[in-house]
């Protein structure tokens, strides 16, 4: 619950402004208590004025404002303050043509819009028969209230006082705040705020009420004890619209204030009065048990007219769940083949993530005898423990790769299960690994070529790595002699040479014609030499081409890694390091000047 800022802050206001002048007024007799009632009146009426203000600016935030309901409840105020103006007038002037009788008739104006106002309020969607009843149920109410009332005003009251038309007024005037607040809790369902507020704003009416009822009857005793009764009807009035303020965003439903299941007992008091009086002609027990009977003839009929409309909506509500049994029976027979006919493995699996069909390509690759899954396979249970890692691809034992496409299945906005859709990929996969693999490989020696170089160079570089370039010396005169085969088949023997040669930190590569290059790392330049020198003997060694021997040599140019420098300028510093051999006596290892 909210805290109640505006109750606490501005009710104790009130509630000493209404009693502090009450306290001064029975300390000092000599102040006139007409002066501080009257004081203490148009106080609080400029206060609940400004309360109702607050409350109209707060619910213009709303999305559904009620603020007609409270410009209602400020004409509401203005009749009562222009009511206390000539009830002023009336008490403290001697102006012949202000009486009484017309204070009342603006308070009872004011009344009566309040109460239309609180009427504004109930409008609803309810049906006729519910607002029948309601009526019915809150006239029940009134007349017993009324009819207790005028039994105990006939035993107390003077027979020979008369004072119509103001009685009849005021009495009707009570009658109808009574009424129209049991006719709010029978027709509309409503926050136990709202209801809080329509009791506290229905005391108010009640108090002023009672308060003109003893003014006419016992005038003594109002003028000695009920004097500051109207202080009481503000205070009501303020309690009921700070609290309407603090909560005006909460509220659970409630029950209503009185069980209308109750109703018929209130003729029980009456018929046990009845029972021990001796003289009267009982026309009130009578007048209850009338409206009692027509109201039970009422609860009756619209009883029945509910049981007809349950009987017929659940007969419209048979003949929806037959047709939609129907119709989800015909999408089955249509889905069916279309799931176990499709060319993809799929697996149906419940919301605990449980197999529990599968078409019959699944059948196929999972080894199920059915699509109803009844026994886990082994191959099945390999991907239901795939499926626990999140994995988005799968593959199988028998090497086939799958990517993995989950169809939820929701049903009235709940989750039941999904469908999981297994693509074979595995002649793409290996087409992209072929493609992949032609594009970083030489094409005639198979070894990596120059765009794997490039690759190397961007994904690591030690600090220690050198980058040798391998120039064949007489491949021309081969190629040139023996022909191009007799070239390529040196081109081949070399890079497996080369290969073989290596140890696992190193690579070599071709990067075209009979150039290759080789990536290793040394700690000083005497076993950089020593490295380069055992990787070249098996190049010198002979070849023999379709019973010819050739023989060939290489030369070597070494550079180490610039740093912040690129795999161009790199390889500019190998080949210098490379021609320097080249020109002079070739198969040998030149290394580009550096620093140890």
């Amino acid at each position: 619950m909210q805290r109640s800022s505006y109750f606490i802050k501005w009710f104790p206001v009130l509630f000493l402004i209404s009693a502090v002048p009450v306290m001064i007024s029975y300390a000092d007799p000599s102040i006139p208590t007409l002066v501080i009632e009257q004081v203490s009146q148009y106080l609080s009426l400029i206060l609940i004025a400004f309360f109702i203000l607050v409350a109209y600016q707060k619910e213009r935030l709303l999305i559904v404002p009620r603020r007609n309901f409270w410009l209602l409840a400020l004409g509401s105020l203005s009749l009562s303050v222009i009511g206390s103006i000539l009830e002023t007038l009336h008490l403290f002037t001697s102006l012949p043509y202000i009486s009484g009788l017309h204070s009342l008739m603006l308070f009872s104006l004011s009344h009566y819009l309040f109460l239309y106002a609180i009427f504004y309020r109930i409008v609803s969607k309810k049906s006729f028969g519910q607002h029948v009843l309601a009526f019915m149920d809150a006239m029940i109410l009134v007349i017993f209230l009324a009819l207790v009332a005028f039994h105990i005003l006939n035993g107390l009251v003077d027979p020979t006082i008369n004072m119509f038309p103001y009685s009849l007024v005021v009495f009707v005037n009570t009658s109808l705040g009574l009424f129209v607040f049991f006719y709010f809790f029978f027709i509309q369902d409503t926050h136990w705020v709202s209801r809080t507020t329509l009791f506290l704003l229905f005391l108010s009416i009640f108090i002023r009420g009672l308060y003109e009822i003893s003014s006419v009857y016992f005038p003594a005793f109002t003028s000695q004890y009920l004097m500051f009764s109207p202080i009481l009807i503000r205070l009501a009035q303020s309690a009921a619209i700070l609290w309407h303020i603090d909560h005006i965003h909460e509220g659970t439903n409630t029950s209503s204030i009185v069980r209308r299941a109750w109703l018929p007992l209130l003729s029980l008091p009456l018929f046990f009065h009845y029972l021990m009086e001796q003289q009267g002609e009982k026309r009130d027990l009578f007048i209850i048990l009338f409206l009692l009977i027509i109201r039970q003839i009422l609860i009756t009929r619209q009883h029945t007219s509910i049981v007809r409309q349950l009987d017929t909506r659940n007969e419209q509500l048979a003949e929806r769940v037959g047709r939609r049994t129907e119709q989800i029976k015909e999408s089955e027979q249509q889905v069916i083949p279309l799931f176990l006919g499709h060319p993809d493995p799929i697996i149906r699996f419940n919301q605990m993530e449980q197999p529990i069909y599968a078409n019959r390509a699944a059948q196929h690759i999972f080894g199920l005898p059915a699509m109803t899954i009844e026994k886990t396979t082994d191959a099945l249970y390999h991907l239901q423990t795939a499926l626990t890692s999140g994995v988005s691809s799968y593959e199988n034992e028998l090497k086939q790769q799958f990517e993995l496409m989950t169809i939820p299945i929701v049903i009235a906005q709940a989750p039941v299960g999904r469908f999981l859709i297994l693509h074979d990929v595995t002649d793409r996969m290996n087409r992209q690994r072929q493609i992949e693999y032609h594009a970083y490989h030489d094409g005639l020696t198979g070894i990596r070529n120059r765009r794997a170089l490039e690759k190397t160079f961007h994904q690591m570089v030690p600090a220690l790595h050198y980058l040798a370039l391998i120039d064949l010396d007489g491949f021309k005169q081969i190629n040139d002699t023996y022909g191009h085969e007799a070239g390529d088949y040196v081109l081949v023997e070399v890079a497996r040479r080369l290969s073989k040669g290596l140890q696992s930190d190193e690579s070599v590569y071709r990067l075209g014609g009979d150039e290759f290059a080789f990536l290793t790392t040394a700690e000083d330049e005497l076993s950089l030499r020593r490295r380069c020198k055992l990787l070249m003997q098996p190049i010198s060694s002979s070849y023999m081409h379709q019973g010819q021997t050739l023989h060939i040599t290489a030369s070597v140019g070494v550079a180490h890694y610039p740093a912040d420098s690129s795999l161009e300028q790199w390889l500019k510093h190998a080949d210098l390091a490379m021609y320097r051999v080249k020109h002079q006596e070739k198969n040998g290892i030149s290394i580009y000047p550096f620093d140890f």
